[in-house]
């Protein structure tokens, strides 16, 4: 039996053998009655925070979600989830998202990290340092995307030059990666919008509907996810 059951038993106990509540002193009862609720309250406290960090971990997917779909909601951008397409005969990638803007397409994957980044985005490894200070290495997610947003090129023949590759992390996890890159980017969930509207505002033209229609054709005609 957990210790909160145990807790929540000897109040029950207590409530029911009245008897012997009514023979304590106010103190005594007193005591009776608020340790238990203050021991309740203490274990509530102690369990919030490994419970609420299990479930940001298990449930990342889901505010990552929130958030790429508030940006093509207000942008009016076209979005497609969960797309995965042939790489080879028997083998698929995933792309976790994927928003068709004005000017470019974003190729989105979305990572959970319990620490922080440091490297460079072109290194292979980078060294990942966990809330408890521990080090080691980690894949790049910066190589992941560039090569899959270079599959995605090549299986829908879309100009790899218009997808812009951007890997999503939580917001706690600190990212020190030194990168030039325009194209391929490692950001925190809440920086999305910011980020998508700075390249969305640089000079170039925007892609025509006709081009965006058929953007968007192309890439849901290679969709295999199952339905």
């Amino acid at each position: 039996m957990s210790l909160i059951y145990k807790v929540i038993f000897v109040i029950i106990f207590y409530m029911l053998n009245l008897k012997l509540l009514t023979s304590l002193t106010k103190i005594q009862l007193a005591f009776v009655i608020i340790v238990p609720i203050v021991v309740v309250l203490f274990l509530a406290i102690v369990l919030y925070f490994p419970i609420s960090a299990s479930y940001r971990r298990h449930h990342f997917q889901v505010r990552y979600y929130k958030r790429v779909y508030k940006v093509a909601l207000e942008n009016d951008y076209y979005l497609i989830n969960q797309f995965y397409f042939k790489i080879d005969s028997n083998k698929l990638a995933k792309v976790d998202h994927i928003i068709f803007g004005d000017k470019y397409i974003y190729v989105i994957i979305c990572k959970y990290y319990e620490g922080d980044l440091v490297g460079k985005s072109s290194d292979k490894s980078l060294i990942f340092i966990s809330h408890k200070g521990k080090k080691c290495y980690t894949d790049n997610p910066i190589i992941q995307s560039k090569n899959l947003t270079s599959k995605l090129s090549s299986s829908t023949g879309l100009d790899v030059s218009m997808l812009i590759g951007i890997t999503l992390i939580n917001d706690d996890c600190k990212v020190e990666v030194q990168s030039e890159s325009k194209q391929f980017y490692i950001i925190q969930r809440k920086k999305l919008p910011a980020l998508i509207k700075a390249i969305e505002s640089r000079p170039v033209e925007k892609i025509n509907e006709q081009q965006l229609a058929k953007a968007v054709q192309s890439i849901a005609k290679e969709n295999k996810r199952k339905k």
